[in-house]
């Protein structure tokens, strides 16, 4: 390595200010049990990320975001399966995400829903956010990780799809079903279980992972919301505290580039400041506003090169560049090779873990929660609209 991002200390490994990022344990407190199922030793795997014993015996507990990547990415090495992610996810129900989860519940529309979730989705994750993207009539509602150097990121990406999945069966009712579901990593020696949960072909090697859906959804009520109890979660999210400035220009520079922006006066006005008022703050914190994008775009670019076949010309598309050319000069002056090299060495060990973990049929999983089927339906069909 030559001049890697600043967030990395010289070994490689993230540094400040991501030590003290977390997730909330929510479902994952199923995690042990499905371990066991597999056949293989909770203990153990949970040592091996990181994580005492009992780091996962409460819903309300907190684990390093970084612990979390180790965790699945363990469990499918110990149980052989490398679909983990998937099960993981599938145990994922609105009540799971606390009091950001009753808001949900609560909202009066699937818009308002999303919306909340998007805006709230940090007091869940605070390595990876969710988001909603409105364009020529449908919506991608999806995940994307900015904690740098994560180790596991196709799992987590996998594991909060089929969370979000669930999300929207359980808001929308047996009817809703997403046209398409991009997966932003290689297709997997055997795909069987995405088709089985997402009940559709996924489109993998795409420059994000997300649900896809006509907008037409968003005017869906949500049948059961509760005025009052909306307003008393509404009041308990509220109650939190902010999260700290470092926290919020990475998530926020994620945002941007989700939506093809990289302007430091985009960020600037996405956190309602003015621009020469977060550079000054940014360098009381040591950094720079050129440093946090160097590092939101190496961890996409890290994540696109180590576990999908997207092109060079996408990638570089994708973080804001002009042309492949200037992409391809700033990672070999971040990384001192270049990006074809760099995916060929991911590549390589991608294969040998993936052989590894496949040298025993996975056993069956029968003590899961099962994928939510809401007996709530929807028969209407409204017109397709445009998204306000």
């Amino acid at each position: 390595m030559k001049a890697l991002p600043k967030c990395f200390d010289e070994s490689g490994s993230p540094q400040w200010p991501f030590d003290g990022w977390n997730q909330r344990v929510g479902a994952f407190t199923g995690v042990p049990t499905l371990l066991r199922e597999l056949g293989a030793d909770p203990k153990r795997v949970l040592a091996r990320a990181g994580l005492a014993h009992d780091a996962l015996n409460d819903p309300d507990k907190r684990i390093p975001f970084g612990a979390l990547g180790r965790l699945l990415e363990f469990s499918a090495q110990a149980t052989h399966h490398p679909q983990f992610g998937l099960l993981a996810g599938r145990m994922w129900r609105l009540e799971d995400y606390g009091a950001v989860g009753k808001l949900i519940r609560h909202s009066p529309t699937l818009r308002e829903a999303i919306r909340l979730f998007v805006v709230y989705h940090h007091l869940m994750s605070e390595g990876g956010l969710a988001f909603a993207l409105k364009h020529e009539g449908v919506i991608d509602f999806g995940f994307a990780i900015y904690y740098p150097r994560i180790v596991g990121a196709d799992k987590i990406a996998d594991c909060m799809l089929v969370g979000a999945f669930n999300v929207l069966r359980e808001l929308g009712g047996a009817s809703w079903a997403p046209s398409q579901v991009l997966v932003a990593h290689a297709k997997p020696t055997e795909s069987v279980l995405y088709r089985n949960l997402f009940k559709c072909v996924p489109r993998f090697d795409c420059e994000l992972s997300a649900l896809r859906f006509p907008s037409y959804w968003l005017d869906l009520p949500v049948e059961g919301a509760d005025p009052e109890q909306r307003r008393l979660a509404l009041a308990q999210v509220r109650a939190v505290d902010p999260e700290p400035l470092i926290q919020q220009v990475y998530r926020s520079l994620c945002t941007l580039l989700l939506n093809g922006k990289t302007s430091g006066d985009d960020l600037a006005q996405m956190l309602s400041m003015h621009r020469r008022t977060l550079n000054r703050r940014l360098r009381d914190l040591g950094t720079t506003f050129q440093a946090v994008l160097d590092d939101v775009r190496f961890e996409a670019a890290r994540q696109l090169l180590c576990y999908s076949e997207v092109s060079l010309d996408e990638i570089a598309a994708s973080l804001g560049y002009a042309g492949v050319s200037p992409f391809m000069r700033t990672f070999r002056r971040w990384t001192g090779i270049t990006p074809g090299q760099w995916r060929h060495r991911a590549a390589t060990q991608r294969v040998a873990t993936e052989a590894a973990i496949l040298r025993r049929a996975p056993r069956s999983v029968t003590n899961t929660k099962p994928l939510i089927t809401p007996q709530a339906t929807w028969n209407g069909r409204p017109r397709e609209r445009e998204v306000a």
